[in-house]
């Protein structure tokens, strides 16, 4: 009894584990960029859409020639009581051995069926049919040979080449499969990158690849193999060993189309990864289990999941026994990036990793006086004021950095520097004030690339930051226009009637008296349960 229970806990556990994808971890300062890992994501994504119209084609063919054999064997089905072409849809990976000793088990039962059998398969006709089966195989054959799958993946039926070993980790299925291999991927892999170096991590992401396909080698599956999800296992298998105690942040993946709404509230926790990770190994292999079994009609590779997580641990706990990693990688790794970086931004760096943070904010702002566009001291800084929770220089140094890729005419770098801004403070207390002539481009670019409901958020704390300022009429009334787009008339209402507040200039008014006007009247006609109060809504992207 205590057993069952044992087991459903460790069931419920690891369900509840399996809604929850990895998207980072805490330790997101790199000391370089991961160029490694952009170069591996970026290539499977462009593996996947320059091929995918061929392979489009050629689904198709085989989809074709496997229906007509299909329907061949349907309409003789006798011919499966032929050893010879039994052997040859086994071969294929068209039939599994089990089910051709089911038949066996069923002629055994029924002597006049296999009487039936025996007799037709020693009839003239049967000759032609072989011949029509042999012609309808071939065709099938050789239109999965040609297929990239075939070609590339890791072949079936033990028929697999040397170069497929790797190649195959950079197909993919389809989007959702390609997609949430690579979420999984750079949670992970950036970090790992920056540990152990480019060229270690390079290899050892290939060498994690080949590992996981070992099960596969052993025995053979009938469908050719193909993802990344075995090299990534294998990233997963390292990360467990070289920082157990590191924090994954997982998305509650069930409802992920909710984290715009939700902004600060989305549904993402921070879990060690001693605890996500072991529990995803041990999911794969209950999930191995079970799908052998049922004779692996799941498709998905859970073995290649457990072989490349077991190479991927096993190199990560080699490296730290020899401590490869102290003694020849992070002497390297310093000496480049104390070389690239501004000495007086090295040393800074140095004082806040030894907790002195007073003294490495005035080595790095002495640089920056001197230095005014200093990357590395802004991101230097930024770092020091998350560290300290100085959320006021926090403001100034972030606005520095838009203010800085903005000069660059790189608006997605902008972009993403406001939305790190935004993460740096607590739930609930977000307190975001930079310039607003580069709050209102920000704004302007998510209208651009119609992120209309997060543009109509982002107006909204503008005008609320800087009422006073000129600016802050049509940040309301252009706030409340892609509010009333994006079907919220009670926010929209709630940004006129604010900008109407305000005093506005004459070219505003006839705007805000027509979409108040507009909201009042989309209101009135909604049903009542649908009617409720306008709520501010926080924005993260």
């Amino acid at each position: 009894m205590l057993s069952l229970l044992i087991y459903i806990i460790v069931i419920l556990f690891l369900v509840v584990m399996s809604m929850f994808i990895p998207i980072g971890n805490e330790n997101s300062t790199v000391r370089r960029l991961p160029w490694v890992t952009f170069i591996i994501m970026a290539l499977n994504v462009l593996i996947y859409y320059v091929t995918l119209p061929g392979q489009v084609s050629s689904m198709k063919e085989i989809t074709s020639a496997a229906a007509e054999l299909g329907k061949f064997l349907e309409t003789n089905e006798p011919l499966l009581a032929d050893e010879e072409v039994r052997n040859k849809l086994i071969a294929e990976g068209l039939i599994r051995k089990e089910q051709v000793e089911f038949l066996k088990e069923q002629l055994k039962m029924n002597p006049a069926l296999q009487s039936e059998y025996d007799s037709w398969l020693r009839s003239s006709e049967v000759k032609e049919l072989r011949e029509e089966f042999n012609k309808k195989l071939t065709t099938l054959t050789m239109a999965r040979e040609e297929m990239l799958w075939f070609k590339y993946g890791f072949a079936p039926n033990g028929k697999w080449k040397i170069y497929q070993l790797i190649t195959s980790a950079f197909l993919h299925a389809g989007p959702e499969h390609l997609f949430g291999n690579l979420i999984f991927f750079f949670a992970i892999a950036f970090t790992l990158e920056d540990l152990w170096g480019r060229g270690i991590f390079a290899g050892f992401y290939l060498l994690g690849a080949v590992a996981s396909c070992i099960p596969c080698i052993v025995s053979p599956s009938t469908l050719p193999g193909i993802g990344a999800s075995g090299a990534i296992s294998a990233t997963m298998g390292a990360f467990l060993i070289r920082l157990p105690r590191a924090k994954i942040k997982l998305l509650f993946w069930p409802f992920r189309w909710l984290v715009f709404l939700f902004g600060k509230k989305r549904p993402v926790v921070m879990i060690p990864g001693y605890i996500y990770l072991v529990a995803y190994f041990v999911a794969q292999l209950i999930a191995w289990y079970f799908d052998k079994k049922s004779g692996g009609t799941s498709g998905v590779g859970y073995s290649v999941h457990i072989a490349g997580f077991i190479f991927g641990a096993g190199f990560a706990y080699v490296m730290k026994a020899t401590k490869t990693e102290e003694t020849y990688i992070n002497p390297k790794i310093e000496a480049k990036v104390s070389f690239e970086a501004p000495a007086a931004v090295t040393q800074g760096l140095e004082m806040m990793d030894k907790g002195q943070f007073d003294m490495a904010e005035r080595k790095m702002r002495s640089h920056l006086m001197q230095n005014h566009d200093s990357l590395e001291a802004i991101l230097g800084l930024i770092q020091i004021y998350e560290k300290t929770s100085n959320y006021d220089q926090l403001n100034t140094m972030y606005g520095r950095l838009i203010r800085y890729h903005l000069s660059k005419e790189d608006k997605e770098a902008a972009l993403y520097a406001y939305d790190n801004l935004l993460s740096a403070f607590p739930d609930k207390e977000v307190r975001v004030r930079i310039p607003v002539r580069d709050w209102m481009i920000i704004c302007e670019y998510l209208r651009e690339v119609q992120m209309n409901r997060e543009a109509s958020v982002e107006f909204e704390r503008l005008a609320k930051a800087w009422p006073d300022d000129p600016n802050a009429v049509r940040a309301s009334v252009q706030g409340a226009e892609l509010a009333l787009m994006s079907s919220e008339p009670e926010r929209a209402l709630m940004l006129f009637e604010m900008a109407q507040q305000m005093n506005p200039p004459a070219p505003f008014v006839n705007r805000i008296e027509t979409g108040a006007e507009k909201c009042k009247k989309i209101l009135q006609n909604r049903p009542d349960w649908k009617r409720k109060q306008p709520k501010p809504i926080a924005f993260d992207f």
